[in-house]
């Protein structure tokens, strides 16, 4: 593309300095620093966890982000190949070795003769012809290396342009399929618009520490989608506070906000091995950030960019998924990188990674958070009202633990809640069995059978949490049946096959009742004796009574309570616990716990008979 030169120019701003600012949209959560904040190297354990992680060149990754229904997904792919097509159009005239002023004229020909078979979906209203012809000229010297002698891969800021353009083009084509493809059913219009913010090498609002991000997605619910009663996929669901909610983006020039964005995107100059490990480390410690503002969150989508190579990467509680590279200079690759965006905009919300169980109720501005109890015959879905965030997600790997106390009643109208009778969510990926009736880990089965050996026992009443309900989150399958939420269901098989002996976890939830403080709130040294002593005799109960031993008790697992009656102690945290033979022998003997509390026999993982 002769002296057709970029834009926009590349954005040269310096970075900004540390901040110390936590999350504004978590003003109820605990006030500590995300892990690696205050570190020399804000890396170093990011690259670690890269290294550990890390299952590279995956197939299918694709499939992932697949809608369910296999009709709409073959809709989604006409409308993939159309748009690849489009953009190969428009590749082949940067190609074609024309004049400015004369490849100008072709290019806004080709582009008004296609929009011209286009229709928008619904009342998206659209981009002109000369806007889109402005973001064609910005984002076809990354596909067409040598067509722009002002444009070079090596510099990784005159990429952020292109691939902003790129991702835009193809969100306003989503939108706008041809007239010989219009969509015939609810399901075949797009159900989000997943567009890039303009800003680009930022600090994103809401970040904890100095670090700016290259670029980031966001998800835009779709006007002609009924918000009222949206199951999910209003615009409230890519709301994560009811700060946020206040908050508008413009469509020019907006900034990124870590309560919004859907996905960060790393560039690098070229895919070496060293920059393409920089790459996942940096897309790593920022989807902490991701996971600490988003309480809807089950896993992350990000892509790394290694010059015109370019990665799709799945973020869980112990996978990062790379894709094979996608290289955008050929037809092969922009149809593969098209097809993760407009996948994105069709499929359903829990294939995005976010939990419509845990969602921004536009009625009663609070969470409404579902729990499903999958423990009786006949699995009953019950809805709680957020009062309280106690524990938030700050790490992108493990068992990503949040903690909410809530309510049985929605807050009236002036905002108060019910506080008769405090309600903790737990929500965890645990390691699981395969089967739930195998599974001897299963914490929900645990703590209703502590609750139901102790019931009756006055004595010990108030020094553990009740059972109310819970276990195993469920999803739909392919075929709309309901299916244990796992990390195998959540990547599918033709994905789970490729990992070897990875560890299954499951998405569980459990609502208890009993909300203490932490051990560090006691006030005397009296006070902390009679903490620990409760506490031992409740371990002690549950041992006789349940044959259930806990086997981490620490100080994070030990909590404060306070009634009429004075200061008791608190014994939480079931998810290590196991049950015992009758003879005081540990059915599954297995290394775990809290370092500093743990065994001698088990910090030297010695073979000797586990006992109680």
């Amino acid at each position: 593309m002769k002296d057709l030169s970029i834009s926009n120019n590349a954005n040269t701003t310096t970075p900004s300095k540390p901040s110390s600012g936590h999350p504004r949209s978590l003003s109820s959560a605990p006030k500590f620093s995300l892990p690696g904040s205050q570190q020399t190297d804000d890396y170093a354990e990011a690259r670690s966890q890269v290294k550990h992680y890390l299952k590279d060149n995956i197939d299918s990754v694709q499939t992932i982000a697949e809608h369910s229904n296999q009709s709409t997904q073959q809709f989604v792919t006409r409308q993939t190949e159309s748009i690849a097509e489009f953009i190969d159009e428009l590749v082949q005239c940067a190609k074609s070795g024309l004049g400015k002023a004369e490849l100008e004229n072709k290019l806004k020909r080709t582009i008004a003769a296609q929009l011209k078979r286009r229709s928008p979906s619904g009342r998206y209203s659209g981009k002109t012809d000369a806007e889109m012809f402005d973001s064609a000229v910005r984002f076809l010297p990354w596909l067409c290396p040598g067509s722009d002698s002002t444009f070079s891969t090596t510099n990784e800021k005159h990429i952020y342009p292109c691939f902003v353009e790129l991702i835009n083009f193809v969100a306003e084509l989503v939108v706008r399929p041809p007239l010989d493809q219009q969509p015939t059913s609810f399901d075949e219009y797009p159900k989000q618009l997943v567009r890039s913010y303009n800003k680009t090498d930022v600090k994103p609002d809401n970040a904890e520490g100095r670090h700016r991000v290259d670029m980031a997605l966001k998800c835009d619910a779709l006007s002609y989608h009924d918000t009222s009663n949206d199951g999910g996929y209003g615009e409230d669901s890519f709301r994560s506070s009811k700060e946020d909610l206040k908050a508008k983006d413009g469509r020019n020039g907006e900034r990124p906000n870590y309560s919004r964005i859907f996905a960060v995107i790393e560039v690098k100059p070229n895919s070496s091995d060293a920059n393409m490990l920089k790459g996942f480390s940096q897309l790593v410690e920022y989807s902490k950030n991701l996971y600490w503002n988003q309480h809807n969150r089950r896993f992350i989508w990000g892509l790394v960019s290694g010059g015109s190579n370019v990665k799709a990467c799945v973020l869980g509680p112990n996978f990062l998924l790379a894709s094979r590279f996608m290289d955008v200079t050929t037809a092969e690759g922009q149809l593969e990188l098209i097809g993760f965006l407009a996948n994105w905009s069709f499929c359903e919300l829990p294939k995005l990674g976010y939990d419509p169980t845990v969602r921004f109720d536009l009625k009663h501005l609070c969470f409404a958070i579902d729990t499903v109890d999958n423990n009786k015959p006949e699995p009953a879905q019950t809805t709680y009202y957020l009062r309280k965030i106690v524990v938030v997600a700050e790490r992108v790997f493990g068992r990503h633990t949040r903690c909410f106390v809530v309510s049985e009643q929605p807050p009236s109208s002036d905002g108060d809640c019910d506080t008769s009778a405090d309600i903790l969510i737990k929500d965890a990926w645990p390691e699981v069995s395969d089967s739930t009736e195998d599974d001897m880990r299963d914490e929900s089965k645990l703590l209703e059978w502590v609750s139901n050996g102790l019931a009756g026992r006055s004595e010990f009443e108030g020094l553990y949490p009740k059972y109310i309900n819970g276990g195993r989150m469920q999803i739909q399958d392919a075929h709309g049946e309901s299916v244990d939420e796992t990390t195998r269901t959540v990547l599918g098989e033709t994905v789970w096959a490729q990992l070897g002996e990875l560890p299954l976890r499951a998405h569980m939830r459990i609502a208890m009742s009993g909300v203490g403080e932490p051990l560090k709130l006691i006030k005397s040294i009296p006070e902390l004796i009679v903490v620990i002593y409760d506490v031992m005799r409740c371990h002690m109960g549950i041992l006789k009574h349940c044959h259930i031993l806990h086997r981490d008790i620490s100080e994070a697992n030990i909590l404060v309570r306070r009634d009429s009656t004075g200061v008791h102690g608190m014994l939480i945290d079931f998810d290590h616990a196991i049950s015992i033979t009758d003879d005081g022998y540990a059915k599954h003997a297995e290394r775990t716990g809290t370092v500093p509390f743990m065994s001698v026999n088990n910090l030297e993982d010695k073979p000797t008979k586990r006992t109680a």
